[in-house]
């Protein structure tokens, strides 16, 4: 290369130069700028970083409650006995992403410990091989499971909450009995300290409206069913076999109103309203749902009402009641032994007429001691349960129950058919919750 060709590298090389040393030395020498490596600037980055990380970091919790069951049930005149023991249980797991999703499982289990009879076994028929037992022998080397819920919840914009996956869903304010409860597939066991019960596939939102609240839960739980060969499964049309059901609640002067509906194609649609609040010092509820007669379904209603009360000075005594009326009910008792056949027998939702009391006194002695009165009865058939219990939650001791139930009004009606009439039972039960 000649001489002025080399000249003419060295300047452009040295132009380049410059211009890249500018920026730099302005920056330097210019007042008020911040150096890259500023503490603050580096606290910032770590502050935005962790935020980050917290975001993407996942939070689960496990629980559970577990119940340990044992009971006795006897005659009037003590010439025989039925006696059982149970494990049983509720386990889940909860995965959330904060602000972005979670995941819920949970499983229901159940353990037959022992079972036994002797004599004259209440509330068995006597067949060619001796007592045929009401509640039939469980295997004692196996254990059932149950899927109880299994669901992905998540939002759109904080304004729609969704819930999707198989669920339980708690509508209406009673205790006892739940007429407008239209989605579950079974109701409420007002005797038993655990909800074992298993929940419906579909999609629930929720979508809170200021002072009120709307609920729309679509029912899948038919679109794939039983009904082939042999109880193959069979996937149906998810259009004629899904159901609707919507709930709105409203709180009006410190009283929570709600309506809840339930349609589709093979439903009968029902209608449902409920209110909860006080009253000259009572708790008080009440719920009514009906059913829409078609060309094959007639109409159908049913209604509840209760109220509850704490009294004394200490709150140390407390009262409730509630009313049942059903239109459907029966009392029939000849048709119990096939609903029982069906397993769909449930003593507290087969007559018209059910009332319940119950007289508590909390602190019997000492804290976490209570004494419980309480009463159930179906005067469709003239049937009765009374309980006497006693429930202890103190340290040191795993909480338990103990109760003594008197059962009578005939033989075969409701709260006599699976134990006997005039029948004695006493029961154990030792619950620990995680």
């Amino acid at each position: 290369m000649t001489a002025p060709g080399w000249r003419l590298v060295a300047v452009l090389g040295g132009a380049l130069a410059a211009a890249a040393a500018a920026p730099a030395l302005s920056a330097q020498d210019a007042p008020g700028t911040g150096d890259e490596f500023d503490s603050s600037t580096f606290d910032q980055a770590v502050q935005q970083g962790t935020q980050d990380e917290q975001k993407a970091k996942l939070e689960t919790q496990f629980g559970g409650s577990f119940l340990y069951d044992t009971s006795v049930v006897t005659t009037a005149a003590f010439d025989g006995y039925g006696a059982a023991g149970s494990f049983s249980g509720k386990a889940f797991v909860k995965v959330t992403i904060p602000d972005t999703a979670s995941l819920y499982l949970a499983y229901n289990f159940s353990k037959n410990l022992y079972q036994g009879a002797a004599g004259t076994v209440p509330g068995a028929a006597l067949g060619p091989a001796g007592p045929i037992l009401s509640q039939p022998a469980g295997d004692l080397y196996g254990a059932s499971y149950a899927l109880a819920e299994f669901y992905a919840g998540m939002d759109i914009a904080r304004a729609v909450f969704l819930r999707v996956g198989n669920q339980l869903l708690a509508w209406g304010p009673s205790i006892i009995w739940t007429p407008v409860d239209f989605v579950n597939l079974a109701h409420v066991n007002p005797l038993s300290p655990l909800d074992l019960r298993v929940g419906k596939p579909g999609i629930r939102a929720t979508v809170p409206l200021g002072v009120s609240n709307l609920f729309v839960f679509a029912d899948l739980s038919q679109t794939v069913t039983p009904t082939g060969a042999g109880g193959a499964l069979v996937v149906n049309d998810p259009v004629r076999t899904s159901a609707l059901a919507a709930r709105w609640d409203l709180t009006v002067a410190g009283v929570e109103l709600a309506v809840t509906g339930l349609t589709g194609f093979r439903e009968q649609s029902r209608a449902g309203f409920d209110f909860s609040g006080r009253l000259l010092g009572f708790d008080v509820y009440g719920e009514a749902a009906a059913t829409i007669p078609t060309a094959s379904a007639s109409f159908t209603w049913a209604t509840s009402a209760g109220l509850q009360r704490t009294l004394g000075e200490l709150s140390y005594w407390s009262v409730a009641a509630e009313l049942y009326y059903d239109s459907s009910g029966t009392s029939d008792i000849t048709s119990y032994p096939v609903r029982a056949a069906a397993q769909s027998f449930d003593p507290f939702y087969l007559g018209q007429w059910y009332t319940y009391a119950a007289l508590t006194r909390s602190h019997a002695g000492m804290d976490g001691v209570s004494v419980s009165l309480a009463g159930f009865a179906d005067w469709s058939d003239g049937s009765f349960l009374a309980q006497l219990s006693t429930s202890v939650d103190v340290p040191r001791l795993p909480p338990f129950t103990i109760a003594v139930d008197w059962s009578g009004g005939g033989t075969g009606k409701a709260f006599t058919y699976l134990v006997g009439n005039n029948s004695l039972t006493l029961e154990l039960q030792v619950k620990a919750s995680f």
